[in-house]
């Protein structure tokens, strides 16, 4: 209804002065985008340290198959993450995680060792986990982050940079971050539970896994959405 009335009171305007002898003239400048109070979406979470909530915690890697023809995806389901929260002064929070490769959940419901005669692995999850061509648990066995620094993006935005360990070599890697929010819930009492999806590419040549380039794509999407408790 407002936007019809708006519509109706742009064509009068437009009529009454074509009546009037005058052209109508229409400002096209693009209006001033609103001052965006950056602090309004920190304003009630208590800053501390944060622990993830293991039960509400996803992260999945997923990577091109078969020259494009599919996008392959697997998720990493032991972890632990924690942050250390300022929300006065948010580029001063940190962030540090550990994930166990073995932790691999990948969708495989054939029979792996009918498919997989000559493997020393029990199934394919286990496969992925320890085989030196992919993740290599038995030689590395832990994946870590460390955050170096934190930008502010928006109100509800931002990237984190830090320092990734996987296959036995650090790299600078950067996380575009989106934090979803925070909410108290009775089984918790007043302890702020606060979320956060966070995205980012590897290239993973650039780590030494090579096995099967172009088959299995270079290019590997990684996502995380988590919920964090407030430590006690």
């Amino acid at each position: 209804m407002q936007t019809k009335s708006y519509l109706i009171a742009s064509v009068a305007a437009l009529g009454l002065a074509s009546c009037g002898g005058q052209s109508a003239s229409i400002d096209t400048e693009t209006p001033a985008a609103p001052a965006v109070d950056l602090n309004a979406a920190l304003t009630d979470v208590a800053t501390g340290a944060y622990s993830l909530e293991r039960n509400h915690a996803f992260l999945t890697f997923q990577v091109s198959h078969a020259n494009g023809v599919s996008s392959y995806q697997v998720a990493l389901t032991d972890l632990d993450v924690d942050v250390s929260l300022d929300t006065a002064n948010p580029e001063a929070s940190s962030v540090t995680a550990s994930i166990n490769p073995m932790g691999v959940q990948a969708n495989y419901p054939s029979d792996y060792k009918a498919g997989h005669p000559d493997s020393v692995y029990e199934s394919w999850n286990e496969d992925i986990s320890r085989d030196a061509k992919w993740l290599n648990a038995d030689a590395f066995p832990e994946i870590t982050f460390a955050s170096t620094s934190v930008e502010r993006t928006g109100a509800d935005t931002g990237t984190v940079t830090g320092d990734l360990t996987f296959l036995g070599q650090t790299k600078p890697v950067t996380l575009d971050v989106t934090f979803n929010g925070h909410t108290n819930v009775p089984w918790f009492g007043e302890r702020d539970v606060i979320g956060f999806n966070a995205t980012t590419t590897l290239t993973r040549s650039e780590w030494g896994m090579d096995s099967f380039l172009p088959f299995v794509g270079d290019e590997v999407a990684i996502a995380f959405s988590g919920e964090f408790l407030q430590d006690e």
